[in-house]
């Protein structure tokens, strides 16, 4: 008999609002209960995160201080991994911005206020395999 070896996913939730990350980290356990979340409210914390721990998806807002989410992709990408899927978690009116992290390199993209049907998409395409 085969057994399946089930394991944790860990995301990684960016954003300088408090709030937007409780609420982010509220709606993707409400998806996926066994999931582990790390918060970060800057691209300079979680790249210090990401050095001690590994990620499986990671959202990121793209205006933050110190580093902005389109910083934050440019060194994940460089120095991180070329294949860990980040998601930008943008305002609607931020056209800009989301172009900017896609052509960091960004996997997808996601308005804010966030919609739970397309978040629930995004998490299951991303971390719904074992």
């Amino acid at each position: 008999m085969e057994m399946k070896i089930h394991t944790i996913k860990h995301a990684l939730i960016v954003d300088d609002s408090a709030t937007m990350r409780m609420l982010i980290s509220m709606s993707i356990r409400k998806i996926m209960d066994s999931i582990r979340i790390t918060e970060a409210e800057s691209g300079l914390t979680a790249l210090a995160q990401m050095k001690q721990q590994d990620f499986d998806l990671v959202f990121t807002d793209m205006q933050m201080p110190e580093m902005d989410g389109g910083g934050l992709i440019r060194r994940i990408r460089e120095h991180v991994s070329k294949d860990l899927p980040v998601i930008i978690i943008t305002t609607q009116g931020e056209e800009h911005s989301r172009d900017l992290g896609l052509s960091k390199g960004a996997d997808g993209y996601l308005t804010k206020p966030v919609n739970t049907h397309e978040l629930r998409e995004t998490v299951m395409k991303y971390l719904g395999r074992n």
